[in-house]
């Protein structure tokens, strides 16, 4: 498949209804099973076990062009078909940006076509319903593509779907992924699977929101009240201390835009990666990480980090 097909595929989605809610409806069957080399442990974790390259990518908040870039920038089109590789999309797909549809479409339809590839994590604005961020302007994007009535009600399937999006993943051994931070559960849980929720009926509400909006910082602290409203900052012995429970190295994270398209906290344990290019924020550069079952990580993965 090629970048032209696959935009033109997703075009054609968009603009019949009902494909758009038999995607929803198909990948909503795939985001809780397991997959050779996927591992699904409820309610929200997959284990990343077989692959020769990892593709991480950040925020994209409906940049459309970007996500393409990347996609063709490493052959993805290609390697999803023909090599054991693997993307994991850290969330915020939409709010924001101009094709915030296209972009959701996309991820959902490469999910879709490869369920044991690609991994999409939930971003805070795919969000709880007591937990809405700002901007919130999806709901209004879908409405004037399908009118008000119908797209209310895609808007409902598609909220529904973001209740069931996973929360973390991990690389065994080397790196946690997820959206915003590690909770604060790390500090006193005994396990890995107590300070996620990891085999309990459900996320306890606090752990989601920690997950979803926490920032970390090089300021001397623990935890301190964001200003964002919901999460915290975090500081190292957060770090230091999910790191121990989930057996990886570091932490690969999204949330918070940068200048340079990624940042990195905490002595290069934490890499923050974000894909949305927003001319009104300052920001056009943005990053994603490459990595190989055979890197040397013990130095770090900064230099894994590509820019575009």
């Amino acid at each position: 498949m090629e970048e032209i097909e696959f935009s033109s595929l997703i075009v054609d989605i968009i603009t019949d209804y009902k494909e758009t809610i038999k995607l929803i409806v198909d990948v909503g069957g795939k985001l809780d099973k397991t997959y050779n080399g996927l591992i699904y442990r409820p309610p929200g974790l997959i284990e990343i076990n077989d692959y020769n390259d990892v593709y991480i990518i950040g925020d994209l908040h409906g940049d459309f062009n970007t996500l393409l870039e990347i996609l063709s920038t490493e052959d993805l089109f290609n390697r999803l078909e023909n090599d054991n590789v693997k993307i994991v999309f850290l969330g915020d797909y939409v709010d924001r940006g101009d094709q915030q549809l296209e972009v959701l479409t996309s991820v959902l339809y490469l999910k879709s076509l490869y369920p044991d590839k690609v991994v999409i994590l939930r971003g805070n604005h795919e969000a709880p319903p007591l937990l809405l961020p700002y901007p919130h302007d999806f709901s209004a994007v879908l409405r004037s593509v399908y009118g008000t009535e119908k797209g209310i009600m895609i808007y409902r399937l598609f909220f529904r779907l973001f209740q069931r999006l996973p929360i973390l993943a991990r690389i065994p051994g080397k790196i946690l992924l997820l959206h915003g931070g590690p909770p604060s559960s790390v500090l006193d849980a005994l396990s890995f699977e107590e300070a996620f929720s990891i085999g309990y009926p459900s996320i306890d509400d606090n752990v989601l929101e920690e997950i979803l909006w926490n920032d970390p910082v090089d300021a001397d602290i623990t935890l301190q009240e964001s200003p964002r409203g919901a999460g915290y900052l975090f500081g190292r012995k957060v770090t230091e201390r999910a790191l121990e429970l989930s057996g990886t190295k570091y932490i690969v994270r999204a949330h918070e835009p940068s200048f340079y398209g990624y940042k990195v906290n905490h002595d290069g344990k934490v890499i923050t990666l974000f894909d949305a290019k927003i001319p009104a924020y300052g920001i056009f550069s943005a990053a994603y990480l490459k990595i190989s079952r055979e890197a040397e990580i013990e130095e770090g993965i900064d230099g894994y980090i590509v820019t575009i």
